[in-house]
């Protein structure tokens, strides 16, 4: 991915309750004065050419977002699929809403998300000269996999919808794929590490703060 990409659009998944972040929805919190979601959905928009998507689990989640936002983004929200629960019900929503070959998943509570990160994980899509995988998903150096971000092709979501249960994992239906790149984190960029940062409480918050002042 060389500047933006007409084939991509970044979907970001923020139907989640937030339960262990004491200080409400963590869309809302802020870093650097901007909320994550803000941080997430710029990144995005700086990465590629389609509008991104923000996957909510209610109606009213998605007017709170949406007025939290610039009036000149072009911005698509989606409800999550009823019939699932968790991160995977956005994925499934976005995927079905979206046009382009291919979505770059994110959660709401990865700040750090960075551009240059994003295009990192594009290079081992079209490294795949003669298969392109059916996604790309970050590994850790202690094999821990980042699926909230990471590329997915469209259409291979969606064929597998039929395997999605309201208990499936992010994993568990990862093994349903025929093809999955796993691109382990000690392989790539020191910001690839940074950018799959995700802050599930209030202390985490107060950590990052702390380190992005230093």
């Amino acid at each position: 991915m060389s500047g933006e990409s007409p084939g991509v659009t970044g979907v970001v998944l923020a139907g989640g309750n937030s339960r262990r972040f004491d200080a409400g929805d963590k869309a809302l919190a802020t870093l650097d004065g901007e909320t994550f979601l803000e941080r997430v959905l710029g990144t995005l928009r700086a990465s590629t050419a389609q509008p991104p998507i923000v996957a909510v689990q209610t109606e009213a989640q998605r007017e709170q977002l949406r007025r939290t936002l610039p009036p000149s983004w072009d911005v698509r929200f989606v409800l999550d699929d009823s019939s699932l629960a968790g991160p995977l019900a956005g994925l499934l929503s976005a995927c079905e809403a979206a046009s382009t070959p291919w979505i770059f998943a994110v959660g709401c509570d990865m700040p750090l998300l960075d551009p240059r990160a994003v295009r990192e994980l594009w290079t081992r899509v079209a490294n795949h000269a003669e298969r392109a995988p059916e996604a790309v998903v970050p590994v850790s150096r202690r094999g821990r996999r980042e699926p909230l971000h990471a590329f997915y092709r469209r259409s291979a979501v969606i064929s597998h919808r039929n395997s999605v249960s309201d208990e499936s994992s992010f994993n568990a239906f990862l093994a349903e794929f025929d093809h999955v790149d796993y691109a382990e984190l000690n392989e790539l960029p020191q910001l690839l590490r940074l950018s799959t940062t995700n802050i599930n409480t209030v202390a985490e918050l107060e950590h990052v703060t702390e380190r992005q002042r230093e």
